[in-house]
């Protein structure tokens, strides 16, 4: 028998397509490659640019604490918006100084900006200050609360679940000096009423934006910065239309003291220090920092004293 044998074109042929096999299987490994590389040096890429990103944060940071110790040396012991220190920082394009020497000029992605503000936390209600010193609920405090609640179209009867909470997270101090542990842990922020039982969560959300949750029991309202409802919450006998009067007047002339200040509120009313003061210790910085595909937003609270600034708490949103 005479053995069988291909046709010269027929043996090109498969040839071809075995060398368009091999070269398109070493296509597909080496554009797996090049993909895996792209991914991978992006992923440093994104490294080096939130580790840059916390760089600017820690200056701007740096930047607020030197504001607020210059006011506290020119001002003493009364803070108002019309300070350095209350003044909105606007989209701010960052040079290398703050970036570590990174080349800013490679184009629109490579560019840091900056925005943020410092806000007064005094001008919100203290939640923490529901409680005494003793570890008991503070009749002026828990009357501002109420007051408060019903400015804001709420039951009074919310700010019972609401102290009931703060009390649990406070010692107890007795007549005789016992000490009662706190049952339960502190609160840190306004969400953690969120756990509750018996409370609304809109009564959380419609007090967002005018209380806050302080690590001291001994702090004040300012009313340089607070808002027409915190003070009519912390001034009885002071309606909302009475303390929007006052907040337009104190913009041109901030009080330097209670006394002042009840003359300027057309009425016979009594600006408790207990509730009330005209200077601040704590303050919120919240800030955006952009740079190449990084966005970092951050709310940190600092506290001033004895002619310093330190971090209570950072939080990352």
């Amino acid at each position: 028998m005479r053995a069988s044998v291909r046709p010269p074109g027929r043996q090109r042929g498969a040839a071809i397509i075995t060398a368009m096999l091999v070269v398109t299987l070493a296509a597909v490994v080496v554009s797996g490659l090049f993909w895996r590389e792209h991914v991978a040096v992006r992923s440093v890429e994104n490294r080096l640019a939130l580790a840059q990103a916390r760089w600017i944060e820690r200056a701007a940071l740096d930047w607020a604490k030197v504001i607020l110790r210059a006011d506290a040396r020119s001002t003493g012991a009364v803070d108002h918006l019309g300070e350095a220190w209350a003044v909105p920082v606007l989209d701010t394009r960052m040079d290398e100084t703050v970036t570590a020497g990174a080349k800013l000029d490679e184009g629109s992605k490579r560019t840091a900006m900056l925005a943020g503000q410092i806000y007064d936390a005094q001008a919100r209600f203290n939640i923490t200050a529901l409680v005494d010193g003793r570890g008991a609920p503070s009749a002026p405090n828990v009357k501002a609360l109420r007051r408060l609640l019903s400015l804001l179209g709420k039951p009074e009867s919310a700010a019972d679940p609401i102290v009931a909470r703060v009390v649990q997270s406070a010692e107890s101090i007795a007549p005789d000096g016992k000490v009662t542990p706190a049952s339960r842990p502190p609160l840190t922020r306004l969400a953690d009423l969120l756990d509750v039982p018996n409370l609304d969560p809109s009564v959380v959300a419609v007090l967002e934006a005018h209380a806050i949750v302080l690590p001291s029991n001994a702090t004040r309202i300012n009313i340089n910065t607070a808002g027409p409802e915190v003070l009519a919450a912390g001034i009885e006998g002071l309606d909302v239309a009475g303390a929007r009067r006052y907040v337009s007047t104190r913009e041109r002339t901030p009080a330097t003291d209670l006394a002042i200040a009840a003359t300027r509120f057309g009425g016979n009313v009594t600006l408790d220090p207990a509730l009330l003061s005209v200077g601040s210790t704590f303050f919120l910085v919240s800030g955006v920092i952009r740079y190449d595909r990084v966005e970092s937003q951050t709310e940190t609270l600092l506290q001033r004293k004895n002619n310093d600034v330190e971090v209570i708490w950072q939080l990352r949103l």
